[in-house]
């Protein structure tokens, strides 16, 4: 029992000298973009991929940037105030965060993309994210599932597309990833060369758009 008490005190030390020493910069370089091996190249010390992949796939799903959550099911928290009085009748606000579940749903607009008539899809989801804001604007991602369509995938991608793709940890399912810049090319990349079939929703205006695999030579 005692040594499983100093293994878990030893491996505690170890991680909280880690996020002292890179954590910090790590999380950041996330934040502007960056793939794991860039980050690894930033630096100072050196930290096995893995744990820079680790650190990175943690605060992407922190900070919402990557879910297994479809975004469809994220309703907005309804807050409300109330006014209290202590005991020598002085009036305050309290703040109450009622239920998810309270706040009224979205209604969804479906619509199938069409590239005759939304134009390329590099242009429709720029657009369509800078409507609604980036934090509510998310493509589906399908990598963990076939092992087979992420090396297809490669083949196409630029290096830096395939570096980033090949940092995240996918789940073997479904996954969310929020419209950067970086995912709308990669998503636009891979539709064209028929590889990219999926769902985007755009939370603040409702819509839901589903994408049919492309077939080159189409357009």
């Amino acid at each position: 029992m005692r040594e499983e008490n100093n293994d878990y005190f030893k491996n505690a030390l170890s991680d909280f000298a880690y996020d002292m020493a890179c954590g910090a910069q790590i999380r950041h370089l996330t934040d502007l973009g960056h793939t794991v091996s860039q980050i690894m190249e930033e630096l100072d010390i050196s930290v096995p991929y893995q744990r820079v992949q680790k650190t990175v796939n943690e605060h992407l799903q922190k900070t919402g940037v990557l879910t297994a959550a479809k975004p469809d099911a994220i309703l907005p928290t309804k807050a409300t105030f109330v006014r209290e009085y202590d005991k020598y009748g002085r009036a305050s606000f309290r703040k109450v965060v009622g239920d998810k579940g309270q706040a009224p749903a979205v209604h969804w607009q479906e619509h199938v993309y069409e590239p005759a008539a939304d134009g390329k899809l590099l242009d429709f989801l720029t657009v369509k994210t800078e409507a609604n804001g980036e934090n509510a604007s998310y493509i589906s991602c399908d990598f963990g599932i076939e092992r087979q369509k992420m090396e297809e995938s490669m083949k196409v991608l630029k290096r830096r597309h395939q570096e980033y793709i090949q940092g995240i940890l996918w789940e073997t399912a479904r996954m969310y990833h929020r419209l950067t810049p970086c995912m709308r090319e990669i998503a636009a990349c891979l539709y064209q060369e028929g590889l990219y079939e999926g769902e985007a929703y755009f939370t603040a205006a409702g819509e839901h758009i589903l994408f049919c695999r492309f077939h080159k030579g189409y357009m």
